[in-house]
């Protein structure tokens, strides 16, 4: 029945498709326009924009843009009274006189001389600029473009003047969630967090017009991921050129990071091309405590660990892309984008274990090198075409991405009794786990306006998903010779297809807006454990809704109420059943039960004086996928893995004040309360249940010294939070930068240093349980001096390429 409504839903907006391009044809029996715009010197002039005003209402009914021989053409025109108006920068606008079209006439225009505006002003003017922060429809904005936001700052210090968002050491999160799908002009990053939050620091805030954040999605995007999107929209102009952008970022902690790369940017008015190139070479270092206790009915055993892991990355990240000019309306481009890199670590660490306090009673000495090389590239090719400068327009986008993960370790554990002395054969093995996944993706969207007042959107997708795990465990013999272990060797198969379909419909009602919207998705998907004979197959089909309804009362209040629902399908690795071994206490291993997590979101938000916003938010999650602690109660290990719980609930409320004290000085403060409830049941492993009201607090300060230098003040503080079966502790932290630029601003120099107190290093993390707790400190090289330089030369005001692309949603689930 499901599979029946799909279908005819499928059928009715692939009609309501054609339909319109049906009506087109039906109407090609009207009337047609064709004239030639020139400048005062005859040459013709291209990308013009043209204007048919029907008379007397002095409705648009259609528009077009001169060619680059200045010809322009209007056809499929009803019979009535019409004028003509023609639009460019620089010049000053033409309008012609009222003319008659009757059906089957064909009028050639005089032709239009386009004049040059000279106009003097007495002193410079701004007219109608946008407020830095700006409540629309179905998403906030935050307007850089034009403010004292857009110098001095990169990309990820300018999330942190947008409400609602924070960074936990450079990890984004909205509104107290993670896992925010960060988009830049409506194209995935393709990156994970660490590879994303790279590239924002290395993008200028003086290339971005302004960063939108979408809480609740409308249906055209892709119905997973309950936390938002953030949409980092660049300069969009069209000027002729070459530039280059250099950079380099040396950080100091207690191991040394640095990085470093180029973007290159041309464009002349048949092609735009542009490519980048990003080296990164980073030292870290994991500090590790685990303090746990497991009780049975023989009693209860005490186990303290305590570890320190360091690490190397090293990663190349690089991207080439062109948009080629089919003419005015016509754009066909490329992109390939590429992540190579390799790195290794070394655990040391002891474990001591004793039945009761105070009282050891042996020892595991264990030690772990890993090694781990990644490759991913992925390809897109698209298509765009306009129709009309209404904003009617068709894209096409096909992906392909191939991506290898092979990662290598070799665990070793030492058992000492409690007088440190050796009572058995140490256990060595290794690991080598070779993870492989192929996405493939068909995407096509619609998108048009009626009038001023009305727009229709529509779009279908299809994705495929093939991935392999392989995993090879071996144990070493007393010979020193490693043997294959094929009880603990597994190799696992998934594939997906989701097909989908979605419609949305805008409409004005004078000081109220309106959006629906409805997407479909069909899941069909295969998981295949070929060493344990165990497959797991799933078929199912789910309606996602939207819809936002926003009302301007007058010049300084407006209010919107928004609902959306959405799905978080699990990632590919997590369905894998088999165990993974870090140390022999310590494992990890999939869930191939696991089911997709449904949330239904509403939202209400209220904007006073476009500066000051307060959102209140509520989620229920059935299903919530969360991560969980197992413990043995015969071996006595413990295990990290994935369930479902029963439900959870999300409620939250966001405020942001802006306050300027004087012209040099910005602040922005942003407050979020939120309260996490989680429902546990038998199912879920867990049994208890865990609520708690959090808050996070942020502020944000901007002191201009001069034209060329600023100096930047942020500090924030987490309270204690769950999330799960884990109780958070609170954090807090203060961030302090300074900046200046050189060469008439082409280059920059900034010195910052994150967490000056050393205080969001220290996290701890707790569970408690029936059969026992777990404690953990887990310890990081936060507090860092940075110093970081650009260079910027050529025309910076050319457009890089940046297309949207269709495998946002399933390259999420790729873990990296």
């Amino acid at each position: 029945m499901k599979l029946q409504k799909i279908k005819l839903l499928l059928l009715l907006i692939i009609l309501s498709l054609f339909s319109v391009c049906g009506a087109g044809y039906a109407q090609s029996v009207g009337g047609k326009l064709r004239a030639v715009v020139v400048g005062q010197d005859n040459r013709p002039i291209g990308a013009a924009s043209i204007s048919l005003f029907r008379k007397p209402s002095d409705v648009l009914l259609k528009g077009t843009l001169s060619n680059e021989n200045g010809e322009i053409e209007l056809s499929a025109i009803p019979e009535g009274k019409y004028i003509v108006q023609v639009s460019l920068v620089g010049y000053a606008m033409y309008r012609s006189s009222e003319m008659t079209l009757n059906t089957g006439d064909f009028k050639v225009l005089d032709t239009i001389r386009l004049q040059v505006e000279n106009k003097v002003l007495s002193e410079a003017q701004v007219i109608g600029k946008k407020p830095l922060i700006e409540s629309q429809l179905d998403k906030v904005v935050l307007n850089v473009e034009n403010s004292i936001l857009a110098t001095g700052n990169n990309a990820l210090e300018l999330l942190q003047k947008v409400p609602g968002v924070t960074l936990d050491n450079k990890k984004i999160n909205l509104r107290g969630k993670s896992n925010v799908i960060i988009m830049i002009d409506g194209k995935p990053t393709y990156l994970s967090a660490d590879e994303v939050s790279r590239l924002l620091e290395n993008t200028s805030s003086n290339a971005i017009a302004s960063i939108e954040v979408l809480t609740n999605p409308p249906a055209k995007y892709d119905a997973a991921g309950n936390a938002g999107i953030i949409n980092i929209k660049t300069k969009k102009n069209t000027q002729f050129g070459s530039n280059v952008s250099l950079n380099l970022n040396l950080g100091q902690g207690k191991y040394t990071k640095a990085d470093g790369g180029f973007q290159l940017n041309h464009r002349n008015n048949w092609v735009n091309l542009f490519s980048s190139y990003n080296y990164a070479n980073t030292l870290g270092f994991n500090d590790l405590d685990i303090d746990r206790a497991v009780e049975t009915k023989a009693g209860t055993t005490y186990f303290n660990s305590d570890s320190y892991s360091k690490f190397r990355y090293r990663g190349h990240n690089f991207k080439f892309a062109a948009d080629f000019n089919l003419g005015n309306q016509d754009v066909i481009g490329f992109v390939v984008n590429g992540n190579v890199s390799n790195g290794h670590s070394t655990r040391e660490g002891s474990n001591l274990i004793a039945s009761q306090k105070g009282k050891l009673d042996s020892i595991v000495l264990g030690s772990n090198l890993s090694d781990f090389k990644y490759h991913y590239l992925t390809y897109n090719l698209n298509y765009k075409k306009t129709f009309d400068t209404l904003g009617t327009e068709l894209t096409f986008n096909g992906d392909f991405s191939d991506s290898k993960n092979d990662d290598n370790s070799m665990v070793g554990n030492g058992f000492l009794d409690a007088n440190w002395q050796e009572f058995k054969l140490p256990n060595i093995f290794r690991n080598d786990m070779l993870s492989k996944a192929k996405i493939l993706v068909f995407k096509t969207d619609f998108v048009h306006p009626f009038d001023k007042t009305t727009k229709l959107e529509a779009g279908l997708k299809y994705s495929r998903v093939k991935t392999d795990n392989n995993l090879i465990y071996e144990d070493q013999n007393q010979n020193g010779e490693f043997v294959r272990n094929n009880g603990q060797s597994n190799q696992f198969l998934y594939s997906e297809n989701i097909a989908a379909a979605y419609f949305s419909l805008n409409k004005s009602f004078g000081k109220l807006s309106v959006q629906t919207g409805l997407r479909v998705e069909n899941t069909s998907s295969l998981g295949n454990s070929v060493t344990m004979e165990q497959q797991t197959k799933r078929n199912y089909t789910d309606f996602f809704p939207t819809i936002f309804i926003q009302q301007q009362i007058n010049d300084t209040h407006k209010l919107g109420i928004s609902y959306s629902r959405r799905i978080d399908r699990p990632d590919y690795g997590s369905l894998n059943p088999f165990i993974y071994y870090l140390d022999q206490y310590t494992y990890q291993y999939g869930n191939p039960y696991l089911n997709p997590q449904y949330t239904n979101s509403y939202e209400l938000n209220y904007t006073f004086k476009d500066h000051y916003l307060l959102s209140l938010g509520y989620k229920r999650t059935k299903d919530a996928i969360t991560q969980i602690i197992e413990s043995n109660s015969e071996t006595k290990a413990i295990a990290q893995t994935d369930r479902n719980l029963t439900y959870s609930d999300y409620y939250n409320m966001n405020i942001n004040i802006p306050v300027k004290p004087f012209k040099w000085w910005s602040i922005s403060n942003n407050a979020t309360a939120f309260y996490n409830k989680f429902s546990f049941d038998e199912r879920s492993g867990a049994q208890r249940q865990l609520e708690k009201l959090s808050f996070q607090v942020s502020s944000n300060h901007d002191i201009r010294i001069g034209e060329t230098t600023n100096v930047e003040l942020t500090a924030n503080y987490s309270s204690p939070a769950v999330y799960g079966v884990l109780s958070f502790q609170s954090y807090y932290g203060i961030d302090l930068g300074a900046g200046k630029t050189f060469l008439d601003k082409k280059m920059n120099v900034k010195l910052a240093v994150n967490d000056i107190l050393n205080t969001r290093g220290q996290r701890r993390l707790s569970s408690y349980q029936e059969d026992g707790y777990y404690r953990i400190r887990n310890g990081y090289d936060s507090r860092v001096v940075r110093l970081s330089i650009s260079y910027r030369f050529g025309n910076m005001n050319i457009k890089s390429v940046n297309k949207k692309a269709g495998n946002n949603d399933e390259d999420s689930r790729l873990k990296k």
